[in-house]
């Protein structure tokens, strides 16, 4: 397992991301965040440090679930249960971030390692395994597929790169006036979103 240090990485300067307000991808980045990626790298490190490291592609997964805890730091707590999810955040609501490239860079690899795991391919046996005990340990349990299908929904907006991310993105610094402009911008992020499955 290589050792994986961000401050190794050629400089790169951050990158504004626009994050939604929705109650779904709020509850993604919750689940990754407190039942999912913390355990899944201690469980990483736990078959490394004793040899059974087999079946483990190598991934920073330590670096993505302090990728996580920095994201969630700047999110709103979802919800506690559906019957409260018109209270506090509303979905139209955007948050504004400069993502560390680190931080993508980590959750990209680690993200092809899942998909590796939940594809059932032999070089990945083992972290399939692993996976399976993390999902059955939520509350509630979840599958290699809904771990997968929440990390390809957060990636999704992390890595959305478009000209009305930055559009949007300068109108939120500046504080400026909502006029046309931010307001076609949030419609084609908005769409965006959508086609990913964030709604």
């Amino acid at each position: 397992m290589q050792n994986w240090n961000p401050a190794r990485m050629t400089p790169h300067p951050d990158h504004p991301c626009v994050l939604p307000g929705i109650t779904s991808w709020l509850r993604d980045v919750h689940v990754l965040d407190t039942m999912v990626l913390p355990q899944l790298a201690d469980a990483v490190e736990d078959e490394t440090e004793t040899g059974c490291s087999a079946g483990l592609p190598d991934a920073p997964y330590r670096a993505a679930a302090d990728a996580f805890s920095n994201l969630a730091t700047a999110l709103p707590q979802p919800p506690a249960s559906p019957s409260a999810a018109g209270l506090g955040v509303t979905p139209d609501e955007v948050f504004l971030r400069a993502v560390p490239v680190w931080e993508t860079e980590a959750l990209w690899q680690v993200h092809i390692a899942l998909k590796q795991a939940q594809d059932g391919e032999p070089d990945a046996a083992g972290l399939g395994d692993l996976l399976q005990e993390v999902g059955e340990d939520c509350h509630p349990p979840q599958a290699a597929a809904d771990i997968v299908g929440r990390l390809n929904r957060v990636l999704a907006v992390l890595l959305l790169d478009i000209p009305a991310v930055r559009t949007l993105a300068t109108a939120l610094v500046l504080n400026t006036p909502q006029d046309t402009h931010a307001q076609t911008a949030y419609e084609q992020i908005h769409a965006a979103w959508t086609t990913a499955c964030i709604h």
